[in-house]
């Protein structure tokens, strides 16, 4: 009955499967092989393990499966040094992961052997260039990526499952390995290639980029969670020639969309080169650069109640992070802004809307703190100045209610201040602002100074 299907019917059916079924829908016949390929082979995995690579060089060497890869996912998930000097590091780690408990004695050290083997094989990929240079021969061969995700894995191609299936999962951490000088190139630095190698080959294609959040977790399990979360260590360069890397890649992008880590401030999760000031910088200018940006999704990970635990290592906890993050430029053909976990004000989010007054069309606030100013005002200003829709406020917040800091107050009350709430339209087509019934409204901060 498939058969008689039309081949367009046939591509939005399988965009709908998994990997492992286009598999088998492809052995059907020709025609299934024909249809399914493309959503089979529409994104190749970059990583610094040859055989994925190998998968990569084999697919960007084929006549019709090349044409078919629209995004390159950058695995940042990596094997880690301190697991490859004790075997006894190695086995305690396991035993807290479900799975590789079991085994006798002689199991766990060869699996710790082939640890060893695979990070080694990782770094002389880093080291000597050859990671860099496979991905800019595969560009060279890849006409249609117009897509970058970074995940933080850890991600697996078939030819090299069977031999990590039984192994510390990639990116699995321990405290020396955070401590060590060469945990930030080793963890963060593995991007750098990719984004060089459209640089080398002067691909101009890539036009979005998208990175992953990782599974949250609390402080004290974070390093035992699988994958490396990306962080504002990512745009600590070691030369002049990474940036202008990085200002060509962001040159390019029309949508970016952005989990971004500010690291914590306990050293035992910050890498001891850790300058986030001059990552900041580094940050703003790739930023800045992007000049035909038309959407921009930016997500501060791990909202705290309280600026200092957000980001006090960075600045100084009366200051807004929003400027910091380059976020006083202006994009000519912005359409779309989401902003989540960012400590603004009331003018500068304010002197955004103005500059982006005639194309912005879409905005959403999660978990965004205002330090200066009150919520009441940016939502009236949208509302009446602006034909912004949608538009939402997704438990967002002032840091001072009446006089006492929104994080000094009862957990309890910080869902009654954090404000929720969206635009409609009526009938006849009129705006306006519905607040969530399981929050104050958000003009409940300037009823209250009103009878101050």
């Amino acid at each position: 009955m498939g058969l008689l299907l039309p081949a367009e019917l046939q591509l939005q059916i399988f965009s709908f499967l998994e990997r492992h079924d286009l598999k088998a829908v492809r052995a059907v016949c020709r025609a299934f092989r024909d249809n399914a390929s493309p959503h089979l082979f529409k994104s190749a995995l970059v990583c610094a393990r040859y055989r994925a690579l190998s998968t990569l060089k084999l697919i960007s060497l084929h006549e019709s499966y090349r044409k078919y890869v629209k995004e390159i996912i950058f695995d940042g998930s990596v094997y880690l040094k301190s697991f490859t000097l004790s075997s006894d590091r190695y086995r305690a780690e396991a035993d807290h992961h479900e799975g590789l408990r079991v085994g006798f004695s002689r199991e766990k050290f060869l699996r710790h052997g082939r640890y060893k083997q695979l990070y080694e094989e990782q770094e002389e990929m880093r080291k000597d260039g050859v990671l860099l240079m496979e991905v800019a021969r595969a560009l060279e061969w890849l006409p249609n990526v117009s897509s970058v995700i970074y995940s933080p894995g850890p991600r697996t191609v078939p030819i090299e499952a069977k031999l990590v299936r039984d192994l510390l999962p990639r990116g699995v951490a321990s405290e020396l390995d955070v401590l060590d000088a060469d945990y930030t190139e080793t963890s963060q630095h593995g991007i750098h290639h990719l984004i060089a190698a459209a640089h080398m080959t002067q691909y101009t294609g890539i036009r979005e980029f998208r990175i992953d959040a990782l599974d949250e977790a609390s402080d004290s399990e974070m390093l035992h969670v699988p994958g490396i979360e990306f962080t504002i260590a990512a745009f600590q360069f070691p030369s002049p020639d990474h940036i202008e890397a990085g200002k060509f890649f962001f040159s390019n992008l029309h949508k970016l969309d952005i989990n971004l880590s500010l690291c914590a401030r306990e050293a035992r999760l910050s890498p001891l080169d850790f300058a986030p000031l001059d990552m900041l910088a580094n940050f703003s200018t790739l930023l800045t650069e992007a000049a035909d940006l038309q959407e921009l999704s930016l997500n501060i990970t791990h909202w705290r109640a309280s600026a200092g635990s957000m980001y006090g290592h960075i600045v100084g906890t009366d200051k807004a992070l929003f400027p910091y993050l380059g976020l006083g430029a202006t994009w000519k053909f912005l359409r779309v802004l989401r902003l989540g976990g960012v400590y603004t004000s009331e003018p500068q989010l304010l002197g955004f809307v103005s500059r982006h007054k005639d194309t912005l069309s879409e905005a959403h606030f999660t978990h965004c703190s205002l330090v200066e100013g009150i919520w009441a005002n940016v939502v009236d200003e949208i509302v009446y100045g602006t034909e912004i829709f949608p538009f939402s406020l997704h438990f967002v917040n002032e840091t001072d209610i009446e006089g006492t800091p929104f994080h000094a107050l009862d957990p309890e009350h910080w869902i009654k201040w954090q404000y929720v709430g969206r635009i409609l339209k009526n009938r006849e087509g009129q705006r306006y602002y519905e607040s969530s019934t399981t929050t104050l409204s958000v003009y409940a901060r300037r009823e209250q100074q009103a009878e101050e």
